[in-house]
C-alpha cells in the first residue's frame, strides 16, 4: 500500500516504524515546520522528521496541509491513503478526497470519548480508568468520522499522561498495520460514532497548569499525573515555581489550611494538604533546579513559608 504519513510528536514515531517494518510503502512524510530552539537559537527537527531522515523518506513541510502547494503534492503523490497521527492541523475535504482510500487518524483515545487537541492528558486528569487507540476514517468534523479498529487500555490510579502516551503509541503501531494488511476490509466494517457520548479534549492552556489546593485531592492527583511530564502540574513555593511530577493520595487528615506543608522530614517525606485530604509529592523541581524526588527535596531544602500557592501573592 501507498502511504502518505502526517505526523509529527514521539507519539506518531512507534505507529510509522511498525509500517515500515511491515514493509509498507510509505511515499511521503508530511510533518510541521522546523522550530527554533530558545537555548542557542538552533533548528530544531520534530520527531517524525528525524526519523524520516534516518530511512531517506522524503519530507514535506508546508505552512498548511491545505494550501495549494500541499493539495497539488499529495494529488501527484497518488497515494493509496494518508496516515494522520498527532499532526497537528486540521484537514480540509479537498485534501481528504485525494487518496483513494481517503485519509485515516491514528487517534489516542477511545472515541468517542476525548475528541480533540489533549485526550491523552485530559483522560487522565478527570480520573477515567480506561483509555484507548481509535483508528478511524476522517472527515470533515474534529474526530469525528467511523470507526475502523479500537481497542481500550485501562489507566491505573498512579499513571502519568507520560506512561499512557507510550502505552497508546505502541497500540496505535500495531493497530494501524493491522489496518494496513486489509484496508479494505475494516472500511467496509466502519461503524459510526455515537456524537451524545462524546467529549472533548480542549488544549492545555497555562493557565490550567497551576494548582489550586482548595480542590479535593483526588483532583489535584489526576491534575499532576494528568500534565506529567509535560508540560507539567506547579504551584509557587517561597516565590518560586515549583513543577510536581508525581503525587500520592494520603491516608492522613489534616486540619490544616489548604496548600499547608504538614510533612518536610525523612519520615514521612513532602506532604501537603488539600481541601479534604493530603497528598504526598513525589517528584518536583524547584525553579532553577533539577528535577528531584520528594525524599531528596526534603534533604536538600527548608522552606521559607510552609505554604503552597497557586500564584505569586
Amino acid at each position: 500500500m501507498k502511504i502518505i504519513y502526517a505526523a509529527t510528536p514521539q507519539f506518531a514515531i512507534r505507529p510509522l516504524e511498525a509500517l515500515l517494518e511491515a514493509g509498507e510503502d510509505i511515499a511521503l512524510i508530511i510533518t510541521q515546520a522546523d522550530k527554533v530552539n530558545a537555548r542557542g537559537n538552533k533548528i530544531v527537527f520534530s520527531p517524525v522528521k528525524q526519523l524520516a531522515i534516518e530511512y531517506g523518506i522524503e519530507v514535506f513541510q508546508p505552512q498548511s496541509i491545505n494550501a495549494p502547494e500541499a493539495i497539488q503534492k499529495i494529488a501527484e503523490c497518488d497515494a493509496d491513503v494518508l496516515i494522520t497521527a498527532a499532526y497537528g492541523q486540521i484537514v480540509r475535504p479537498q485534501v481528504l478526497a485525494l487518496p483513494r482510500l481517503g485519509c485515516i487518524n491514528i487517534h489516542a483515545s477511545a472515541l468517542p470519548r476525548w475528541r480533540g487537541a489533549a485526550p491523552i492528558n485530559r483522560a487522565i486528569m478527570a480520573g477515567d480508568e480506561k483509555s484507548g487507540v481509535t483508528i478511524m476514517q476522517m472527515d470533515r468534523g474534529m474526530d469525528t468520522g467511523d470507526i475502523l479498529l479500537l481497542e481500550e487500555v485501562a489507566v491505573t490510579p498512579d499513571m502519568t499522561a507520560g506512561e499512557l502516551h507510550d502505552i497508546l503509541s505502541e497500540v496505535g503501531a500495531r493497530l494501524i498495520v493491522k489496518f494496513a494488511v486489509d484496508a479494505e476490509k475494516y472500511l467496509k466494517r466502519k461503524t459510526v460514532q455515537d456524537d451524545a457520548l462524546a467529549t472533548h479534549a480542549a488544549k492545555i492552556e497555562k493557565t490550567e497548569l497551576f494548582l489550586d489546593f482548595e480542590d479535593a485531592a483526588p483532583a489535584l492527583h489526576n491534575k499532576i499525573r494528568g500534565l506529567s511530564p509535560a508540560p507539567c502540574a506547579r504551584c509557587v513555593l517561597d516565590g518560586k515555581i515549583l513543577k510536581i511530577y508525581e503525587s500520592k493520595l494520603c491516608d492522613t487528615m489534616s486540619g490544616d489550611k489548604a496548600g499547608t506543608i504538614v510533612s518536610f522530614d525523612h519520615k514521612d517525606g513532602f506532604v501537603v494538604a488539600a481541601k479534604d485530604g493530603c497528598l504526598r509529592l513525589k517528584s518536583v523541581q524547584l525553579e532553577g533546579k533539577r528535577r528531584l524526588s520528594g525524599e531528596e527535596f526534603v534533604r536538600g531544602y527548608t522552606p521559607k513559608q510552609w505554604l503552597l500557592k497557586p500564584h505569586n501573592s
